[in-house]
């Protein structure tokens, strides 16, 4: 399995993102994190969202029990699936904003390493 983290260090490698790449990726995950937060809180009844957001506010920055309060409300399997779709909109959101910034090499370069890392992605097995 291809780590999340790499794979968008490896991006920003092929893109020449000329920041620091570390710094971007820690916020570009926490916003994912904050995304898929708000995804599977607007999945609940007002009543029930209300509540969480309370918990959830007043233990503060402490990711560790935020995770543990969220797994009263929500499985595994909707946690790590809302994680999944946050991540592939904001990736698909990155791409179509640079997209236009990056030369038919970067493209390529791009192409060629999605690719690749589709088929070395294992298919799940049942």
């Amino acid at each position: 399995m291809n780590e999340p983290k790499a794979i968008l260090l490896r991006i920003l490698d092929i893109i020449g993102y000329s920041e620091d790449k570390e710094k971007f990726a820690t916020e570009f995950f926490q916003n994912v994190s904050l995304q898929a937060l708000l995804d599977l809180l607007n999945t609940l009844p007002q009543d029930k969202k209300d509540q969480l957001q309370q918990k959830i506010a007043s233990l503060g920055s402490d990711a560790a029990k935020v995770q543990g309060e969220l797994k009263a409300y929500f499985t595994d399997s909707q946690l790590e699936q809302a994680i999944e779709n946050s991540a592939q909109n904001a990736v698909t959101e990155y791409m179509k904003a640079i997209d236009p910034t990056l030369s038919d090499s970067q493209k390529q370069n791009l192409a060629n390493y999605f690719s690749e890392i589709t088929t070395n992605a294992s298919p799940a097995t049942v």
